[in-house]
């Protein structure tokens, strides 16, 4: 008897945290192991990550994980599954790997503690065989999985689009049905995300007019800074080529996009490809060169706190200057509005420069509706599940797709934790539910950048001390409702304490009562920037403060 089962650890009903297992009798395959960003992180909280506990409880049965691609979504979740159950097989492409050892290190996990094998061809795992799908997506090395069953192939694809993006892949779903010879494929599992966009995704692969015009716009002594997600490649590429064609030097100011730069390089030149680039210059001399474009990139929270440093003056190298252009080409991130919108305004008061990419312009490599419409018309799968996104757009998507008059295909929405249960590949059941379901909290450092400004920070603690202030706040009497609980180390000493904790409240007091702020994220800045100045200059000390209100 052959028995298969497909459920998600994350990835359903929600942005981000990306994780989908494949059970076959006993084996178990993991797809993916991604983080996702909270959408009220008010209280501190950086990242959450599945819950594993389903996969330790059975790691005897556990053959693998299977990463897609190297979005913070699909993968950045890895060092913590390792902690939890070392001495997995990691099965991606040859890009995926390089990326992967590169972040594996940061946590200090041993590369005896693991294996990374480049899937290039198909393979026998366990009892099965699992075939690679080349993808074209936002960087290179995408990768979709079938699992080859004796009834029939369950494949999973993620953060894809049909068409060709040059180095960074070509799909042709017309073509796709020849991988699969005379086999049926047994059930799609698909990314649909972003099908509440029409049209396919490939017609936004291009620059949006509004970042043309910027660079037509600034003259020849004047920077062009440019806010992106380091995952980002296909567009940041398409800047560089941009760059190259307005004879500007480029400044890559974020380690994480700088190794996969380095990576793609590294890769194409074994395949004696020549990646076209601009004059690159060490981002430590960016203010030697009056027309360079600064590519200040980063992951989600961590790219708009280093743009506010940058405001704010704190940052060593870059400083925002009123000829500046500015572009922030991101997608929306659920958690971040607040934080986004507060970076434009903050920029906006230097330079009135500013251009942000509208969300119907910015490119999702990710399948819109007719992506999903080509896809199940050439693969025809015999049920169709729709993931990786909010549960109103994987319901639409599944409803369309049940609706296409010349297709067989049934759809099948699944949230976190169900299970869709196939016996001798005939669907038995689809509710039973897996108890290890739920979000797990981990400090956001590492997961992309450990940057510069994280070891300047911590060199700063040691020698200008901390200052941690919690308190619960009524934004609606614009009082706090309880105590305001007040920790310092290695600011003053012990005599002046009393002192110090007095200054501290009566400053809170003060900020709070004076008027209405637009965001809880405003009062948390505006309190903690005016603190940090007071304290220098009463005592010459700079303290980090680390504060958190939290809204009742």
């Amino acid at each position: 008897m052959e028995n298969v089962r497909i459920f998600a650890l994350g990835g359903q009903d929600e942005n981000g945290k990306n994780s989908y297992v494949f059970a076959y009798n006993e084996d178990l395959y993991l797809i993916n192991c991604g983080v996702k960003i909270p959408v009220n992180s008010e209280n501190g909280v950086d990242t959450l990550i599945p819950n594993f506990e389903y996969l330790e409880k059975n790691k005897k049965n556990f053959k693998g994980v299977f990463i897609s691609d190297i979005r913070n979504e699909s993968f950045s979740a890895l060092p913590w599954l390792l902690m939890k159950i070392p001495g997995l097989k990691i099965y991606t492409s040859e890009f995926s790997k390089d990326i992967i050892i590169e972040r594996l290190s940061k946590y200090n996990i041993k590369p005896t503690s693991y294996k990374i094998i480049v899937l290039t061809k198909k393979k026998k795992i366990g009892d099965i065989y699992i075939q690679p799908i080349s993808l074209s997506g936002s960087v290179p090395g995408n990768l979709g999985f079938s699992f080859i069953t004796k009834t029939g192939d369950y494949v999973f694809m993620f953060n894809y689009i049909e068409g060709d993006l040059g180095i960074f892949g070509r799909s042709w779903f017309l073509h796709l049905p020849k991988l699969f010879s005379k086999r049926k494929v047994k059930a799609l599992i698909s990314d649909a995300g972003k099908t509440n966009f029409a049209g396919k995704a490939n017609e936004r692969a291009k620059l949006p007019e509004s970042i043309l015009n910027s660079f037509r716009k600034a003259k020849k002594n004047e920077r062009i800074i440019f806010g992106s997600f380091s995952e980002d490649m296909f567009s940041l590429q398409l800047v560089l080529e941009l760059a190259l064609k307005h004879n500007r030097p480029v400044a890559i100011y974020g380690k994480s996009y700088w190794d996969l730069l380095e990576t793609t390089q590294k890769i194409l030149v074994k395949q004696k490809i020549i990646l076209a680039l601009p004059k690159l210059i060490y981002y430590k001399d960016i203010s030697k060169y009056e027309n360079a474009v600064v590519l200040v990139t980063g992951s989600a929270e961590r790219l708009y706190n280093r743009l506010l440093r940058i405001v704010v003056g704190e940052d060593v190298y870059l400083k925002f200057k009123p000829s500046d252009h500015f572009i922030m080409n991101t997608p929306l991130v659920n958690g971040l509005e607040s934080l986004v919108s507060y970076t434009l305004d903050e920029i906006a008061r230097i330079t009135t420069n500013v251009t942000e990419v509208s969300d119907s312009h910015y490119f999702y490599a990710r399948p819109f509706r007719d992506d999903i419409f080509s896809l199940v018309k050439n693969l025809a799968p015999e049920y169709f599940l729709p993931a990786q996104g909010l549960f109103r757009y994987l319901t639409d998507c599944a409803n369309w797709v049940d609706s296409i008059g010349e297709s067989k295909t049934k759809s099948i929405v699944l949230l976190n934790g169900k299970i869709l249960h196939f016996v001798d590949g005939v669907k038995f059941s689809q509710n039973a539910k897996i108890k290890d379901v739920k979000d797990v909290i981990i400090d956001g450092f590492g997961v992309g950048d450990i940057s510069s400004e994280v070891i300047a920070e911590r060199e700063v603690l040691g020698r200008e001390g901390v200052i941690i202030i919690n308190a619960l706040y009524n934004p609606k009497t614009r009082q706090i409702v309880s105590h305001l609980n007040i920790k310092s180390v290695g600011v003053v000493d012990e005599a002046k304490i009393n002192w110090l904790y007095d200054l501290i409240k009566q400053i809170v007091i003060d900020l709070i009562s004076e008027r209405n702020y637009a965001s809880m994220y405003e009062v948390n800045e505006k309190i903690r920037k005016t603190i940090r100045k007071k304290i220098f200059k009463l005592i010459d000390k700079d303290p980090l403060v680390a504060l958190t209100l939290t809204q009742v």
